[in-house]
């Protein structure tokens, strides 16, 4: 929304933004500023960034002491930057556009698993009325799904965002079961908008499923070309609540920054604005975060170092990786993403990101 566009939902926006701030604080230990204070700060990044701060509060603003808010991106500055960024670039001398490769699951998925990298298998593509099963390459009514005996997979739209389209089925003595309740052929039809993949079920490492068992916890790592070098500019863990099977934070799940040189995790995990605070323990598991080490990580940035590599027309990508038992698996990866998470859990963010590109 820009700002001068819609004034009066501005206005009202910010209102409901202001009222009570000590609920919404992040940091209620610390000492913070004056209503008026938060709100001149509003209303100076307002008429400054032309945007509101959806993260004003995330981002620790209202504290009295130690946080200069000129070294966090604005959304829409950075929204602005990585799109230049991963605009259509010359390789070869023309002018092509890359971003597709990322976009599209399917195309994403085979090359991956053309390069080598661990990915999950794709198991087929399909759409509301038929499959079509790669193992065979035969296009079959949907139906078929019932044949699958012992299937165990995420359905997903070839071009979904942010969990947006995305199913977890298991098929098990002929019957379909969408998050472990059994559904009809016609229910899955419904919800079926779009053209899908049907991709196999990873099993995380058990170390994170003591974090929490109930989804995938999936590392965001971003990375970016610089100079033809691959810099890692942050990353966090995601995990589920209360028996989701989705670990986005968007959709109210836990975001834990990750230490890039040792693989450990921060003190405190961040739920979105408007989901909760900042926790030391997992609500669900009463684990710990602190110094907890991701397995494989030394791993995990190699491997996105090095595939990005082969993504040589887009400057920088969020990965979402798994870590399984036998090492990380590249579940997807994004040109577009936010940093909202990434620039609250791991300082300098900013001045990183602004330095692998000529913005």
């Amino acid at each position: 929304m820009r700002l001068f566009e819609r004034p009066i939902t501005a206005v009202k926006f910010l209102a409901s933004h202001l009222r009570d701030p000590q609920s919404k604080t992040y940091y209620p230990e610390e000492e913070r500023k004056s209503r008026m204070g938060i709100c001149l700060d509003n209303f100076r990044w307002m008429f400054r960034h032309f945007e509101i701060n959806h993260f004003y509060y995330l981002y620790g603003f209202d504290r009295k002491h130690g946080v200069n808010q000129n070294d966090y991106l604005p959304k829409r500055v950075f929204d602005k930057l990585l799109t230049k960024a991963n605009s259509p670039a010359f390789v070869g001398g023309r002018r092509a556009s890359y971003v597709y490769l990322l976009q599209d699951k399917f195309v994403f998925g085979k090359y991956l698993e053309a390069l080598g990298f661990p990915t999950p298998r794709i198991i087929a593509l399909c759409d509301r009325e038929s499959v079509t099963w790669l193992d065979t390459q035969r296009t079959m009514p949907l139906e078929s799904i019932l044949e699958r005996e012992g299937l165990d997979a995420f359905i997903k739209e070839l071009l979904g965002m942010c969990a947006e389209g995305v199913y977890p089925v298991r098929v098990g003595n002929g019957k379909l079961y969408l998050n472990e309740e059994q559904i009809t052929i016609e229910s899955l039809k419904r919800m079926l908008k779009n053209k899908c993949i049907v991709q196999e079920r990873v099993g995380q490492h058990s170390k994170l499923k003591q974090l929490y068992p109930d989804s995938v916890n999936t590392i965001r790592l971003a990375t970016a070309i610089n100079d033809d070098e691959v810099v890692p500019l942050s990353a966090v863990i995601r995990t589920g609540v209360n028996g989701q099977r989705c670990d986005n934070w968007t959709a109210g799940g836990i975001a834990i920054g990750i230490d890039l040189a040792t693989g450990r995790l921060h003190k405190y995990g961040i739920f979105k604005p408007g989901y909760g605070g900042k926790i030391e323990r997992h609500p669900d598991t009463g684990f710990k975060f602190e110094d907890f080490e991701i397995p494989y990580f030394d791993t995990t940035i190699r491997m996105a170092a090095s595939l990005h590599r082969f993504f040589y027309g887009v400057h920088s990508i969020a990965w979402d990786i798994a870590v399984t038992e036998s090492g990380p698996m590249v579940i997807e990866g994004n040109n577009r993403w936010g940093m909202a998470t990434l620039q609250t859990c791991n300082s300098g963010f900013k001045k990183k990101f602004l330095s692998t590109h000529r913005f």
